[in-house]
């Protein structure tokens, strides 16, 4: 018995040493459940496409990259067996990705990295977006319709948008996920978060837009804000350094907190039915008004969330 012990304690040492001299030298490290076992093969490559004005991407564990280049293509980055499929047809790219399949070894595969590249001088007329368990990165586009759904509600994506034009975001649903906005400009989204979503703006223009949150948190900042209407439940507001066009609306049911730091408005309306306004340090009780009838106007109501300004 001492025997097969000290033969089988050498083998495992051997072992180890040739597994970490592979892996030193670049070889593959897992192995994947695919109908049997497989070793890995990681395939990096960019294929060109023809032009299309449309993209539907749809799939899980697959990460997205939307920027502008030289020229349409596309580049996939994975393994080789979870291969994303992808066709252009009737001026729509259409991608459809692979989840994760399972794995043994020493290394972690991950999700599969794909890369659209649309030309400088081109727009994209529709994105739709239906992924789980992803992140989503467009950067430099401009779109005249987006929606961004979530293929399995359990495991939704993250989307950031740089530097991206948005005329029209009929459908934005986040489901436990981030929705990040830097030096954007968004119009007419309609954008419903929960279960403990984020949905962050940073340096946007946010127009004719509305925000339905539950148990979620907004924050905007260095922004305009025009014609924003914002129902939250059980969630947090906060606004710093904003400028409002037109009528903007927030009101807070359930517990939250509404907070704003130098927002340029011409009016006040707030109203907080069961908690308290405190408006540069001085507490106001339930209710604080200032030019009410001016055409640029924050209005916020809370039942029973504070609402502090400073």
């Amino acid at each position: 018995m001492r025997k097969y012990f000290v033969t089988g304690f050498y083998l495992i040492i051997v072992g180890g040493i040739l597994l970490l001299g592979g892996i030193l030298m670049g070889a593959n490290r897992s192995v994947v459940w695919d109908h049997g076992f497989k070793v890995t093969q990681r395939v990096n490559e960019t294929y060109p496409l023809s032009d299309f004005k449309n993209i539907y991407i749809e799939g899980r564990d697959t990460n997205v990259n939307l920027k502008l280049g030289d020229r349409y293509k596309i580049r996939i980055d994975g393994d080789k067996s979870q291969m994303p499929e992808y066709k252009v047809k009737d001026d729509t790219l259409t991608v459809n990705g692979k989840s994760v399949k399972k794995q043994v070894g020493a290394g972690v595969i991950g999700r599969q990295e794909v890369t659209i590249t649309i030309p400088m001088n081109k727009t994209l007329d529709n994105v739709n977006l239906r992924l789980a368990d992803s992140n989503i990165k467009i950067n430099d586009v401009s779109i005249d319709k987006m929606i961004k759904s979530s293929k399995d509600l359990d495991y939704d994506s993250n989307l950031y948008l740089n530097n991206v034009t948005v005329n029209n975001a009929d459908k934005v649903n986040l489901y436990n996920a981030t929705m990040s906005m830097k030096n954007s400009k968004v119009s007419n989204m309609s954008l419903i978060a929960g279960a403990y979503a984020t949905v962050k703006a940073d340096s946007t223009t946010i127009t004719k837009s509305s925000f339905s949150l539950d148990e979620s948190k907004l924050t905007i900042i260095k922004s305009n804000l025009d014609s924003v209407k914002s129902l939250a439940n059980h969630s947090k507001v906060n606004l710093d350094t904003i400028t409002l066009m037109n009528r903007n609306e927030f009101r807070l049911f359930g517990s939250g907190k509404f907070t704003g730091k130098a927002i340029t408005t011409d009016g006040l309306d707030l109203a907080a039915d069961n908690s308290f306004i405190d408006y540069f340090g001085k507490n106001y009780g339930k209710a604080y008004q200032s030019r009410i009838d001016a055409n640029n106007l924050l209005y916020v109501k809370s039942t029973k969330a504070p609402i502090i300004i400073k």
